[in-house]
């Protein structure tokens, strides 16, 4: 049965190489175009990030200081999986993208939006750098050996760091 399919798949290949490899008599200019001309290497764009989701803030040097650190010991110690914990943090304008996002049955947040898309690595979790940029956070970790970068919004509030939106930076390429 092996003999027959490599006869048969042969046989087709034959058939499809042979009329390409034809002179067919046109001057090269009158010639068509070769399928190798229209296979393209295509590189996808990168996707916009959806900044519309991530307001930005206009923070002083001290605030920065106070929620980039914030953000840092939140990871280190996954505090972003307490509801409570996002209710103290999250403006209801968070708290609406959190709940929008959680694709499960029943009511919830999508705390996992605070990491990468990865499901729980195993590993090292912890960010590896924060920076601002147009009045936003821009959060680089490592999830588990997964590496990703989020964008947040942040500011201060009588003493509390404050988080107002979050989208993931799709123009990061990783290591």
């Amino acid at each position: 049965m092996k003999k027959i399919n490599i006869l048969v798949a042969t046989g087709l290949c034959v058939a499809v190489v042979l009329p390409s490899c034809k002179n067919s008599g046109k001057a090269p200019s009158e010639e068509e175009p070769q399928a190798v001309e229209a296979v393209q290497e295509v590189q996808a764009e990168p996707e916009a990030n959806d900044l519309s989701r991530v307001p930005s803030h206009d923070n002083s040097a001290e605030d920065d200081k106070v929620i980039m650190e914030f953000i840092k010991e939140m990871f280190a110690q996954s505090v972003y999986t307490d509801e409570e914990f996002l209710k103290k943090h999250c403006t209801e304008n968070m708290l609406a993208q959190l709940r929008a996002d959680y694709d499960y049955e029943g009511e919830g947040y999508a705390n996992w939006d605070f990491r990468s898309e990865s499901n729980d690595g195993f590993g090292d979790n912890h960010i590896i750098c924060i920076e601002k940029k147009e009045g936003r956070y821009y959060y680089e970790g490592n999830d588990g050996g997964t590496k990703f970068r989020n964008i947040i919004s942040a500011f201060v509030k009588d003493g509390v760091v404050m988080f107002d939106g979050i989208t993931r930076d799709k123009s990061y390429q990783g290591e």
